[in-house]
């Protein structure tokens, strides 16, 4: 049985890419990461931005969380690019963390409440960001 966190992620990931992929929705990795982000809301509970769903920040928040994740979506592709066949270089943990550690963070930013983690932790006080801060 899949994971569901996998699931969602993946269908986001086809999505942005069939995005990408279409000349006449020609977006900007950050474009089509906000318009997905505003999307989130209709995601199941506790996955995506269900709890957003109708509140006023949340265009502020995907305006924060966009270009951090397309950074983060950036710096993924450029290694599966550079180490071709090569498995990733963090575990499926290691990524849905540092991925609610950014929501988080722009949740923070926003004035927002923290979100939950799928997985059934409860968020740090302080997350980070750690897969930006990484060379």
């Amino acid at each position: 049985m899949l994971d569901r966190t996998l699931f969602v992620r993946a269908s986001s990931t086809a999505a942005l890419l069939l995005a990408a992929l279409s000349p006449a929705h020609a977006q900007t990795p950050t474009q089509a990461y906000y318009d997905m982000c505003l999307k989130a809301v209709d995601f199941p509970a506790p996955f995506g931005e269900s709890d957003l769903k109708g509140n006023a920040k949340l265009p502020d928040y995907c305006k924060c969380f966009a270009p951090a994740f397309a950074a983060r979506a950036e710096k993924a592709a450029q290694y599966m690019r550079a180490n071709p066949g090569k498995p990733p270089a963090h575990t499926l943990e290691q990524s849905n963390a540092e991925e609610l550690a950014l929501r988080n963070t722009c949740r923070k930013q926003t004035g927002l409440p923290a979100a939950v983690d799928p997985n059934g932790a409860a968020p740090a006080a302080g997350q980070q960001i750690p897969g930006l801060k990484r060379k």
